[in-house]
């Protein structure tokens, strides 16, 4: 999920600059931070997957500033009520192929997202636990949408890559659709003409292709016929091949971000909208199932600011829930964390088997908590992985994990989307729920703030939700992970309040 993940979320808007004289280039080159584990979009659980499934396929509704939602292959939506929502589609528009894109194909391809069976990681983000009803009118051009329960962030929900309309060709080919070879599944800009894995990835511009969003703000330049998307896992690396002219955006999180000091060749922007936090496997036969005491002394061995320090070069900052501190309704009160206590720790810690994972994207971190627990007598293994094998292994359910060293990319920008990661339905079960403990309290909680109508009743429900995961400790809260995304001269893509697209990506001329 992760790193790429930052990528989707921190990309600047309109970043211009000197370098690329018009007609110099159709072409940008763009780092992943690994292989995508999959082309199918509804089954997208790592940034580098989000990342290509924007590129690849549409969604019905986009983001854009403001928290303001777009138009993508919907012209058109109005929400009768929380559960009830109606989608007029775009008239003119083709998959890849040129299959028309009918409101039956945008009905099928919605219908797969939502089914508990497909075990998409967006379902829960855009339906919370409930189900969905897609009814489609070609005729009339429209997709209604009826949910069991209400959910207010449902809109919002459809603008996740996950959502991605799957073309025809592509639901009746799933395993070509996931290897990305499935002729016409393709709804979005671009298509995937070359695979080559630990090597490159390149995506072509759709031919003819008119779909693109009427944000408020238009984007300046036009977008790439080619997209090289190269992997690569180690951030002095990019910035040596930003430096060398190889890539044309990149992201650094660490000490190589001084490289680009001073440098106008490129324009530099920094978020810090992704948190990381210690997130615990409850299920049975792992150390901390139906053991709130010993997940609280892995949170009196852990020093929140020594974590932030080593992950971020000092550049971060600690947080008291599972979400950045600037999401509305976000836990403020600090007594709710379990302090620092390495001497209770070593009470309860000593002899206690651990097996620690995380993305190597925070291996000084993962190093570091393996470290304090073993300060504590703990018996700690460390395994850290790269983003797809990490996500792989922390949704697959399984004892396999006792500890995850979180990082979370928060698509939504919404509180309940972080929430979801410590309580819910289960990723097994195909929510985003890593722990195994459902949590019902909490959950609970999660379901009333999606019925309210107002802030004040929807803040006071996430608060109780928040309080509760913190009291059981499901979670500890670490720090943000402020990361720097570099943008060589002629080039530009567009945030819309922390949330990158990268179907914005542009040449400017």
């Amino acid at each position: 999920m992760f790193r790429n993940s930052i990528l989707a979320m921190v990309l600047v808007a309109g970043l211009a600059g000197c370098g690329v004289a018009e007609g110099a280039t159709d072409t940008i080159n763009m780092s992943l931070n690994t292989d995508p584990a999959t082309f199918d979009p509804a089954l997208a659980k790592g940034g580098d997957d989000f990342t290509v499934a924007r590129l690849l396929f549409d969604t019905l509704v986009r983001k854009d500033s403001g928290n303001a939602l777009v138009g993508g292959i919907a012209s058109a939506w109005r929400a009768q009520d929380a559960a009830h929502y109606t989608f007029t589609i775009r008239g003119g528009l083709t998959c890849s192929d040129g299959t028309p894109m009918t409101a039956s194909a945008v009905a099928a391809s919605l219908t797969r997202f939502a089914a508990k069976e497909t075990g998409s990681s967006g379902r829960t983000l855009a339906l919370g636990s409930g189900t969905a009803t897609f009814t489609a009118d070609d005729k009339a051009g429209t997709v209604q949408a009826a949910l069991s329960v209400p959910w207010s962030d449902f809109l919002t929900g459809l603008t996740l890559p996950q959502a991605g309309i799957v073309c025809p060709a592509g639901l009746s080919d799933l395993k070509g659709l996931a290897a990305g070879k499935a002729a016409g599944a393709f709804s979005g800009p671009y298509t995937l003409t070359s695979s080559q894995p630990a090597v490159s990835y390149q995506l072509t511009l759709r031919d003819g292709y008119a779909a693109w969003p009427a944000f408020a703000k238009p984007l300046e330049g036009v977008p790439a016929k080619q997209l090289n998307l190269t992997p690569i896992t180690d951030y002095a690396t990019i910035a040596t091949q930003l430096l060398a002219g190889s890539l044309d955006v990149g992201v650094v999180a660490d000490e190589n971000v001084a490289r680009f000091d001073g440098n106008t060749r490129f324009s530099t922007s920094s978020a810090s909208n992704t948190t990381t936090y210690l997130l615990f496997n409850e299920r049975p036969g792992t150390a901390f199932a139906d053991r709130a005491d010993l997940r609280t002394a892995v949170a009196q061995a852990v020093d929140q600011q020594t974590f932030s320090d080593i992950i971020s070069g000092k550049r971060g900052s600690t947080t008291l829930s599972v979400g950045s501190a600037k999401l509305p309704c976000v836990n403020t009160d600090r007594s709710l964390l379990t302090p620092q206590d390495s001497a209770a720790a070593a009470k309860k810690l000593a002899g206690v088997r651990i097996r620690l994972v995380g993305t190597t994207l925070l291996q000084g971190g993962n190093d570091y908590i393996g470290e304090a627990l073993r300060n504590a007598g703990a018996t700690v293994t460390v395994n850290s992985l790269d983003n797809a094998n990490w996500a792989t292994l922390t949704t697959a359910g399984g004892s396999d994990w006792d500890i995850n060293v979180q990082g979370d990319n928060n698509q939504l920008g919404t509180l309940t989307s972080s929430l979801l990661r410590v309580m819910g339905p289960v990723t097994e079960k195909g929510g985003r729920n890593k722990t195994g403990s459902v949590n019902d309290q909490g959950y609970g909680f999660v379901t009333q703030a999606m019925s309210a109508i107002d802030n004040g009743g929807r803040c006071a429900a996430l608060q109780s939700a928040q309080k509760s995961f913190l009291q059981r400790v499901d979670a500890i809260p670490l720090s943000t992970l402020p990361s720097t995304t570099v943008v060589a001269g002629g080039f530009a893509i567009r945030t819309f309040d922390d949330y990158l697209d990268p179907a914005t990506l542009r040449i400017l001329k």
